[in-house]
């Protein structure tokens, strides 16, 4: 894969990183939302995607494809914004980022 392409992927609202898919599972699994973590959990045993030659990212900054229904989005949304409004913190980097819930959202997909 090439560096375009790879950048081009990275801005798909559909593809998250490792990192981001971390801190959300831990959201959901503080709200008690283990069914929503656990999609999460099914993304993260994926393979990542492919990275461009030259990227020098660690394990934190592997993409993954996340593919969610309406449902599933507007669930994992109300937490993370739950979140933000409570100043919730994640266990490995503290208080969640209010600029999360003020990501666009898709109908489908969840932008983080």
């Amino acid at each position: 894969m090439d560096w375009p392409e790879y950048q081009q992927l990275c801005d798909r609202p559909d593809v998250w990183t490792r990192w981001m898919l971390e801190q959300t599972r831990a959201l959901l699994r503080e709200a008690g939302d283990l069914a929503a973590a656990a999609l999460l959990d099914a993304a993260l045993a994926q393979a990542p995607l492919s990275k461009p030659v030259g990227h020098r990212g660690p394990a934190a900054t592997d993409v993954f494809r996340l593919a969610l229904t309406r449902t599933q989005v507007a669930r994992v949304c109300e937490v993370v914004e739950a979140a933000v409004a409570d100043r919730a913190r994640v266990p490995t980097t503290g208080v969640v980022n209010a600029a999360v819930a003020d990501s666009e959202r898709s109908p489908t997909t969840l932008v983080v």
